[in-house]
């Protein structure tokens, strides 16, 4: 498949909270937005093999925030299938980041429409290497990145001819208005007018105001974390809310 143009991503992360009832409950609340409005949808899961993800001799230091994190949120295989069949019902095309060799494995199994890239993996070889062999269409993010680095994993991605886009992103969670260069984009867009460029936002959830800027700029592709606070569950700091996300599509249709 190519990527679509005007194509905004929902990144789930870990916000499904180890809990397979609230990520369906997340993907149901967020279509109730997503379909009153003209554009193609995605839907993001993240995969880990935590088996081999995590050091041995680490595995049960829940005093280390993000070991505990990944700990806490673990889903079966079943689980994550409930999930993407959830996200196909409801007209969202799957998407996935797998941070490690054999979660790309899982991913082509599952059927997965387009594999993420993260930032942290931008450079990491033998996992793109593992990624080019896939039939997959690739969304890979910057962020960090020097120019000669984004040059090296273009011309990768070409002479494997991958269809593949890049995206604008400052890994930094929730980012400063100050701090998100959007000039980025611009740059990206003219030094690359052949390939699809995006941004992947972490601002101010209720700030709606920098979309417009980013699709002045020439971006096509948008990813924002989302998430469904209730009693038991927060929202994280850089997480949408479906309130938020409307007002976030909204200032998209009028640009």
């Amino acid at each position: 498949m190519k990527i679509p143009k005007k194509f905004f991503v929902l990144e789930m992360a870990n916000n499904h909270m180890g809990d397979v009832k609230h990520g369906l409950k997340i993907i149901d609340e967020f279509y109730k937005v997503t379909k009153k409005f003209p554009f193609k949808f995605g839907f993001k899961l993240q995969y880990r093999d935590l088996n081999t993800f995590i050091h041995k001799d680490l595995k049960h230091r829940n005093d280390i925030k993000y070991i505990k994190r990944f700990n806490e949120t673990k889903l079966t295989k079943k689980d994550f299938r409930s999930l993407i069949l959830k996200m196909r019902k409801r007209n969202f095309i799957p998407i996935c980041t797998p941070f490690d060799e054999a979660s790309v494995d899982n991913i082509v199994k599952d059927n997965f429409d387009i594999i993420k890239v993260a930032s942290c993996s931008f450079n990491d070889w033998p996992l793109l290497e593992k990624i080019s062999k896939t039939n997959k269409p690739i969304i890979a993010s910057t962020a960090g990145a020097t120019l000669e680095e984004i040059g090296r994993v273009v011309n990768f991605f070409r002479n494997r001819n991958k269809e593949f886009a890049l995206m604008h992103c400052v890994a930094e969670y929730p980012t400063p208005s100050n701090k998100l260069n959007l000039n980025r984009l611009k740059f990206l867009v003219n030094k690359f007018p052949k390939i699809n460029i995006g941004y992947s936002t972490h601002e101010d959830p209720a700030d709606s105001n920098i979309l417009p800027i980013a699709i002045t700029m020439g971006a096509n592709i948008f990813e924002k974390h989302v998430g469904y606070e209730t009693e038991k569950y927060p929202l994280n700091r850089y997480s949408s809310s479906p309130l938020q996300v409307n007002r976030w599509l909204k200032a998209a249709t009028e640009t």
